[in-house]
C-alpha cells in the first residue's frame, strides 16, 4: 500500500477519509490486513473504519489460527452484512487446535455467509471442508466457488458438496474438484455455472450428466480448461439417452474445450433461447486414458450436422478468440465448416488471432455452396475484430498487408451477397492514417454503415 505522510491525512477534509478507506478495501481483496494498516494512520480513521460494517464483510480463513482471530473480529465489526469468505487451506491441519479454531471460527460467520470460495490443495482439505458444507447451515449462500489444485489426486473421491443440495445457490465455479456422481441435487435457482479441469485431471461424464439436468434456470454456462484442455474420462462414450436441454440458457462459453467433449456436447445440446457463444482455438485433438484418439475429426463432426440440420443451435452472436492452439489452413478451413453448420443465425461475429482466417474462407465457400455443406453465414450484420492480437502474434508480416488484405475479403463478400455489415470495429493503427497509411478509412467506410476505430 502506498505511504502517505502522516500530516497529509491530519489535513483531510473527513468526508474523504470513508473512501480512502473503500478503495483500500477494493484493492486488497481478501486480505484483510490493509484495513489495519488504515485505521491506524490516526484516531479519526480509525473511528470511521471501525464504525463501518460493510468495510469488515470480506475476509480469509486459512490454517493460521491468526486469520480465525482476524475472522471473528470481522463478524463482530459486520454486524449484519452478508459475509464473503475465502477459505484458504494450502497446507493441511495436522493439529487438533488449528483446525478447532478453524471450525470455531466458520460456524460463526455461517448463517450470514453470502459468498463462499474455495482454495485448498490436500485430500485432507477436503475431509476438512465437505462435512462442513454437508451439515453447517449456511441460509445466505448464494455463491461458491471452489478451486482444488493436486496434481495427484484421483478417483471418485474427488468431490465437494453443495450445501443443501444446491437449493440457494446462484453460481456455481468448480474447478479442479466435481461433484459426486448420481447425488441429489436442487438447483432451481442456479442461473451461473463454469466447470473448470485440474492438472492431469479430468471431470468425469457421469458428474456432468447429474449437475446439468438439475440446472433448469441455467442462464450462463462456462467450461474451462485452465490447466490443461477440459475434457472428461468418457468423451466419446454419453449415454444414447443423455441429453442436455436448458430452457432458459443464454450464453455458453469454451475456454480451451477439447473438441473430443465440445462436439458431442453441442449435439446433445437444447437450448432454444440461446443468443450468445464464446470459444477459444480447441485443441487439435483429445486423448483417452489409453492415448488413444477419440476425436473422429472436424469433417465427420460436419457431416453429422449436414445428416441431422435440427442438431444446430440458434445462437445470434459468436465471439471466437485465439487460444493456445495454431490450426494450419485445412484444419481451420474444416472447424469453419462446422461452427456454420452448428450456428447458422449468426448476426453478430466478433474474431481475434488466427481465427481472422475465416473471413477469406466465407469468401472461398460462398463459391461453392452445394447441398452436402454447411450455408455460409449470410446474415451478419455486426463484425468485430481484434486485430491487436494479429499484430502480436504475426512477426514478421506487415499489418497493412494485412489490412489491405482483410478489405479485400469484406469487399468480396459484400459483392456475393453476404455479410452485408452494418458495423465493423477494429483497432486504430498507422497503417489506417494518411498520408503514411496504405488504407484509408474512406475504403473501409464504403464497405460497411458504421466503422469504429478502438484503441
Amino acid at each position: 500500500m502506498t505511504q502517505v505522510p502522516l500530516a497529509k491525512f491530519d489535513s483531510l477534509p473527513p468526508e474523504l477519509y470513508l473512501p480512502i478507506a473503500r478503495i483500500s478495501v477494493v484493492e486488497s481483496g481478501y486480505d484483510i490486513r490493509d484495513i489495519f494498516r488504515v485505521s491506524n494512520i490516526n484516531s479519526r480513521m480509525r473511528n470511521v473504519v471501525t464504525n463501518t460494517p460493510d468495510l469488515w464483510r470480506k475476509f480469509t480463513l486459512s490454517s493460521a489460527t491468526s486469520s480465525h482471530k482476524i475472522g471473528r473480529l470481522c463478524v463482530s465489526r459486520s454486524r449484519s452484512h452478508t459475509l464473503d469468505l475465502l477459505i484458504a487451506l494450502a497446507q493441511p491441519m495436522v493439529n487438533e487446535k488449528p483446525v478447532y479454531s478453524f471450525l470455531k471460527c466458520f460456524n460463526l460467520a455461517a448463517p450470514r455467509i453470502a459468498r463462499l470460495s474455495v482454495r485448498i490443495s490436500h485430500p485432507s482439505s477436503l475431509n476438512i471442508v465437505n462435512p462442513l458444507l454437508s451439515k453447517v447451515e449456511l441460509p445466505a449462500l448464494k455463491d461458491i466457488d471452489a478451486d482444488y489444485d493436486n496434481e495427484v489426486h484421483e478417483g471418485l473421491d474427488r468431490w465437494i458438496m453443495l450445501p443443501s443440495h444446491g437449493a440457494n445457490l446462484r453460481s456455481i465455479t468448480l474447478t479442479g474438484v466435481q461433484m459426486q456422481p448420481f447425488s441429489q441435487l436442487d438447483l432451481a435457482n442456479l442461473t451461473s455455472l463454469s466447470l473448470g479441469t485440474g492438472k492431469h485431471w479430468k471431470w468425469m461424464s457421469m458428474s456432468i450428466a447429474t449437475l446439468l439436468p438439475a440446472a433448469t434456470s441455467l442462464q450462463e454456462l462456462h467450461f474451462v480448461g485452465e490447466r490443461g484442455p477440459f475434457h472428461t474420462y468418457l468423451d466419446d462414450e454419453w449415454d444414447d439417452d443423455v441429453s442436455f436441454t436448458f430452457p432458459n440458457l443464454r450464453r455458453v462459453r469454451f475456454t480451451n474445450t477439447a473438441p473430443g467433449f465440445l462436439v458431442p456436447f453441442l449435439r446433445e445440446m437444447n437450448a432454444p433461447i440461446l443468443e450468445e457463444v464464446d470459444m477459444t482455438t480447441p485443441p487439435r485433438r483429445t486423448y483417452n486414458e489409453e492415448g488413444e484418439e477419440v476425436f473422429a475429426g472436424w469433417i465427420a463432426a460436419v457431416r453429422s450436422i449436414v445428416e441431422n440440420p435440427a442438431l444446430a443451435l440458434p445462437a445470434h452472436t459468436l465471439k471466437l478468440r485465439q487460444g493456445g492452439v495454431k490450426y494450419n489452413p485445412q484444419e481451420m478451413f474444416t472447424l469453419a465448416l462446422f461452427l456454420m453448420g452448428m450456428f447458422p443465425n449468426i448476426t453478430s461475429l466478433e474474431i481475434e488471432g488466427g481465427f481472422l482466417s475465416i473471413l477469406p474462407i466465407c469468401s472461398t465457400l460462398a463459391d461453392r455452396e452445394t447441398d452436402g455443406a454447411p450455408g455460409v453465414w449470410r446474415s451478419v450484420e455486426r463484425l468485430k475484430l481484434d486485430t491487436q492480437i494479429y499484430q502480436n502474434s504475426h512477426e514478421g508480416v506487415e499489418y497493412g498487408e494485412f489490412l489491405i488484405r482483410l478489405i479485400g475479403s469484406l469487399q468480396l463478400l459484400k459483392e456475393k451477397g453476404m455479410m452485408n455489415l452494418r458495423e465493423l470495429r477494429l483497432s486504430a493503427d498507422q497503417s489506417l492514417q494518411s498520408p503514411k497509411g496504405r488504407v484509408t478509412v474512406a475504403a473501409l467506410s464504403e464497405i460497411v454503415e458504421v466503422l469504429i476505430l478502438e484503441d
